[in-house]
């Protein structure tokens, strides 16, 4: 799976979270987290330091700034009447209360964003402001072309924020450092996002008297009986078993939809990641025996047609769930926003999410990199501090209950009043586009979501973020499903959010997620190795023993240069 693959389906996941980035947002004044605020030996008086204190702002920065960004936008992007990649709604409101304006140098699309943004780190010609993956933020780093961020974040970054970060106890800080120095501002990601569900028409199992699903065994059966026993009930062999991605086999770290990773993680295999092993070497996820397992599993149940049998050349499989041929698949705790259509086209469609265990009844998973997109900054660039105001007015401010939040809060949800649903409209529109929530923003939104329901908390007393999520789930209750925009959110939170709140037995993290040289001109062609590979054994163009065959060739075409290259640098940092 190439490195870009991940993050088109993440775009989809920032879009979902917005919501509830602002949710937990309240700060508390702390007044030695302020610029001004007094020192041991300072010859302020207090009334001098009060006053500063009370004039800093860390919402709005002190005077209208331009900051020059570059923009990765989804193709066939259709913006609505009147808005520009660089002038729309969005980027008005950012001004409106942040005093900063954001120039689009360029924008460009998928791998030729990556190419173009590659080539202007190459010429050192990059904009005021970018977000990267931590590939080039080592790279920028290395080549000296980034502002130090360290007193920028120390003096304003706000308590909220900072209290994020220390969360996760160091970790999404260390990733941002490079040579003692702290060279971004990275990302903070939800952990939910690891974990893949199977989703299931629960109506169709219903009906065929199936139990809920716990192992792969069980996903085998229920495929079975949604092929063979007319679950939909029209009398005709139209529904399909599992179904599958052409994109993808799997997701590296994040959650996906339509691939097959929970499937992976039940026999215990995590293709894409780079593992340790049991004598404490780096291993190739996707050259492991567990992986071969479980390729040989999905290659029995293509066999039998118990996987969609055109998932390899299949553009959009969701569309099978929208028009009801399919009741079963693969994603993340936020899928219900891919099922919109299926329930507003049929709204008995009943859909539950399971985490899949393995054979030893084990619920396993990957795990999310905390920060895998780092905010950096020019070096030269005369206001790092305005960037820091803008990722403070973007994470949130201290009353969230104003007519400012709830202003903000309209215009983040302006996105269910297009036509269609696009998350992709606010990614590609929204300056600096990542994601600022609790590591376990899904879990607090759910049990707060339930206090609502529950009334122990009134709506006058939710944060925005949460109202907004106990109106629509206040607007479906009334009318099931009526407007399916209204049924995705709160349905996601509940649903996803329960599943994902068991506790995982084993949770595995990506030891390297950066790129090493041999890596940069080798990767692309050890990849389409693997995905040729792999899609061949499951259809079954190729035999089983072309894993092994595939496995050897990896190594020798760069695979073993690689983990001795990622030995090396792990050694570097411990």
């Amino acid at each position: 799976m190439k490195r870009s693959k991940w993050w088109e389906r993440i775009g989809i996941i920032m879009a979902i979270l917005l919501i509830v980035m602002l949710a937990g947002c309240s700060w508390s004044k702390e007044t030695g987290n302020r610029p001004g605020a007094p020192k041991d030996g300072n010859d302020h008086s207090l009334q001098e330091d009060k006053q500063a204190e009370e004039a800093f702002d860390y919402f709005k920065y002190k005077e209208p700034v331009e900051i020059t960004i570059i923009k990765d936008v989804p193709p066939g992007l259709k913006l609505p009447e009147g808005e520009t990649i660089e002038d729309n709604s969005f980027s008005r409101f950012v001004k409106k209360h942040t005093n900063i304006d954001f120039k689009v140098a360029w924008y460009a699309t998928g791998q030729d964003f990556v190419r173009k943004q590659q080539l202007a780190i190459a010429s050192n010609d990059i904009p005021d402001v970018m977000l990267v993956d931590e590939t080039a933020f080592r790279q920028l780093a290395a080549a000296g072309q980034l502002e130090d961020l360290t007193e920028v974040y120390n003096k304003y970054a706000q308590p909220e924020l900072k209290s994020k970060y220390e969360a996760t106890q160091g970790v999404a800080l260390a990733k941002a450092t490079y040579e003692g120095k702290l060279m971004a501002i990275p990302n903070l990601s939800g952990l939910a996002e690891s974990i893949s569900l199977l989703w299931v028409r629960q109506d169709w199992l219903d009906k065929l008297n199936i139990p809920a699903p716990r192992t792969v065994e069980d996903v085998e059966a229920i495929a079975k009986a949604f092929v063979g026993q007319d679950p939909d009930g029209d009398n005709q062999a139209d529904t399909i078993g599992l179904t599958g991605s052409g994109s993808s086999l799997y997701a590296n770290g994040y959650a996906g939809i339509h691939d097959f990773t929970g499937l992976f993680a039940s026999h215990n295999a995590y293709p894409g990641l780079w593992l340790k092993g049991e004598d404490g070497s780096i291993v190739y996820g996707s050259t492991t025996v567990e992986t071969r397992e479980a390729i040989a599993k999905l290659r029995t149940m293509y066999a039998e047609g118990l996987i969609d049998k055109e998932f390899a050349l299949r553009k959009d499989p969701n569309q099978l769930l929208t028009s009801g041929e399919a009741g079963l698949f693969f994603g993340a705790w936020w899928s219900p926003w891919h099922l919109s259509e299926s329930v507003a086209n049929d709204p008995s469609a009943n859909w539950k999410p399971y985490w899949i265990a393995d054979r030893e009844g084990k619920l396993n998973t990957h795990m999310v990199p905390i920060s895998s997109r780092f905010v950096v900054v020019r070096k030269g660039f005369k206001h790092p501090d305005a960037v820091m105001t803008y990722i403070n007015w973007y994470t949130g401010g201290d009353d969230l209950k104003s007519e400012d939040e709830k202003e903000r809060a309209r215009a983040q949800v302006r996105f269910d009043d297009y036509k269609k649903l696009d998350p992709t409209l606010i990614t590609a529109l929204y300056p600096l586009y990542t994601t600022y929530v609790d590591t376990d923003v899904v879990e607090k939104t759910n049990m707060k979501l339930k206090q609502a329901i529950s009334g122990e908390v009134k709506p006058e007393d939710m944060l925005s973020g949460d109202l907004v999520l106990f109106e629509q789930w206040q607007r479906d209750n009334a009318n099931p499903k009526s407007n399916a925009a209204d049924w995705s959110p709160p349905y996601a939170f509940l649903s996803g959010g329960d599943a994902v709140m068991q506790p995982a037995d084993r949770k595995v993290f990506n030891e390297y997620t950066a790129m090493t040289k041999t890596m940069e001109r080798k990767w692309e062609n050890l990849q389409m190795l693997e995905t040729e590979t792999l899609y061949k054994i499951i259809m079954g163009e190729e035999p089983l023993e072309a894993f092994d065959a595939f496995v050897a060739k990896w190594k020798s075409q760069g695979g073993s240069e690689i983990i001795a290259e990622i030995e090396d640098e792990l050694s570097k940092q411990h």
